[in-house]
């Protein structure tokens, strides 16, 4: 057996024209300095801003795709209120979740799950929803309207439920409708069919009123608002008017027949058509003229606040006064039902009415009776106005002749009279007086007694007082110039 050795590859002649092989594991250095490795690495950082652009741009698609952090709650409703799947969560107005499935509970009532981003998440205790519409007509423009509760109270879990004595659901005009009788449904059409009637031909005044509407809303927001930040006293005026709608359910009775009253009103003025058209007309007009008085009102609040205010102790005495009023009220009733019965009563003549209605013919009758009268106390006037002062003086007469027969025995009433002759002359002593006789020359010549006395003036029957205010002198329509106020009894001849 023969055995050869390897003893490697034969040598290449010198002149050999193949490229010599290279021993493994020993390359050739790279020359750094070559032109083409210094494009290569030229290439190599352009790549690179390019390939931080395309990780930029994946990091932006990944966070917009990826979904947003959210919680889930469960709202009862008492109905859907027709909210659909995916419709929109709102709160004040913003967008802040959707609603994911309607499903209905073993109550029969519907559980709405909705999905509240993380910026408006968690709800608080005391959270509630309420179903709104975007616009009165549509299927899918109802929403779901939160309130997340005060910050100060518990967070609710994810999850949880909203139980239905938090949650209102949206009230449809049918379901308004069918709460109505048929008489007051045919009333409503009859009352739609005459707006209608009343704004043929008057389109461009109605819109230029409804131009006017939202002004209106805006005003009533501001009297709402001025009411909320007034709220303690909104409470005790709708305490206060609770207390009075229990003191009015206590009078049922007369509630009603004033209702009935108020509706034969309405009756009646429905039957007048024409007036209330006119009345329609002329309400642009005067609302006009009210806003302008408001406007001038308005600087008046101020006072009125106050006064509302310095008026509120005064008030809490008004209920007791009320209480007091009821019995006077009530004691009151007959007397107006009888002067009712006054003023108008059945039949001829026996009323106030009846009177009124004679008045005319009586005034035909006074054209000529009341010159005739005034004529006559015209005539009159100087004899009274004579008269008149003496009748003092005349009363004073009867009742003395009166006194002096007064008195009366077995045979019956009889006359005291003490006439006086002057026959003597009466002088005081220690005995109790002197009656000395007159000659007859001396007689009726006493300064006691006077003669002539015709020309008296009123009063002046009785002595004269100290300050001589018994002599009725007057120079006006009461004036008589012939009286004496001398001759009064005592002042001699």
């Amino acid at each position: 057996m023969n055995h050869t050795h390897d003893a490697g590859p034969a040598p290449r002649p010198a002149n050999d024209p193949r490229p010599r092989s290279v021993p493994r594991g020993a390359r050739p250095k790279e020359n750094l300095l070559s032109p083409n490795t210094k494009i290569h690495r030229r290439r190599a950082w352009r790549l690179v801003p390019a390939a931080v652009l395309v990780v930029v741009l994946a990091l932006l698609v990944a966070w917009i795709v990826a979904p947003e952090p959210s919680h889930r709650y469960r709202l009862v409703f008492a109905n859907a209120s027709q909210v659909v799947g995916g419709g929109t969560v709102r709160i004040g107005g913003t967008q802040v979740g959707t609603i994911k499935s309607i499903d209905l509970n073993d109550r029969d009532q519907a559980e709405v799950e909705i999905s509240v981003s993380g910026d408006f998440a968690p709800l608080r205790r005391g959270a509630s929803a309420v179903v709104r519409a975007q616009g009165s007509a549509g299927i899918a423009s109802r929403y779901i309207d939160l309130s997340p509760g005060a910050g100060d109270e518990p967070a609710l879990e994810d999850g949880a439920t909203i139980d239905v004595e938090r949650t209102t659901s949206q009230v449809d005009l049918d379901q308004i409708f069918k709460t109505i009788d048929p008489k007051t449904r045919a009333g409503l059409q009859k009352t739609i069919g005459g707006f209608s009637q009343w704004y043929d031909g008057r389109e461009a005044e109605g819109n230029a009123s409804a131009k006017q509407l939202p002004k209106a809303v805006v005003a009533f927001r501001k009297f709402a608002a001025d009411v909320n930040a007034e709220s303690a006293q909104f409470e005790r005026l709708v305490t206060t008017s609770a207390q009075a709608m229990s003191t009015l359910s206590g009078e049922s009775a007369r509630l009603t027949s004033l209702i009935q009253g108020a509706g034969r009103t309405v009756e009646a003025l429905g039957s007048d058509t024409r007036s209330l058209t006119t009345a329609l007309e002329t309400t642009p007009g005067a609302l006009r003229q009210g806003a302008g008085a408001l406007r001038e009102l308005r600087p008046a609040t101020g006072d009125l606040r106050r006064l509302i205010d310095a008026s509120d102790a005064p008030s809490r005495t008004l209920l007791p006064f009320l209480r007091e009023l009821t019995p006077v009220a009530n004691a009151s009733v007959p007397v107006f039902r009888q002067l009712r019965q006054l003023v108008d009563t059945p039949g001829a003549g026996n009323d106030v009415l009846d009177g009124l209605r004679d008045l005319p013919p009586l005034e035909r009758s006074t054209r000529v009776a009341f010159p005739s009268g005034i004529k006559a106390l015209r005539t009159s006037t100087p004899m009274l106005g004579f008269s008149r002062p003496y009748a003092p003086d005349l009363m004073a007469w009867i009742r003395s002749f009166g006194q002096s027969a007064a008195t009366y025995d077995a045979n019956g009433h009889y006359f005291s009279a003490a006439p006086v002759f002057d026959a003597y002359d009466f002088q005081d002593d220690a005995n109790g007086g002197t009656l000395t006789p007159k000659a007859p020359a001396e007689r009726g010549r006493s300064a006691a007694l006077s003669t002539g006395n015709l020309k008296r003036c009123p009063g002046s029957a009785m002595r004269l007082l100290p300050d001589r205010s018994n002599s009725f002198v007057d120079t006006g329509a009461l004036g008589n110039a012939d009286c004496v106020p001398a001759q009064t009894p005592g002042a001699g001849r």
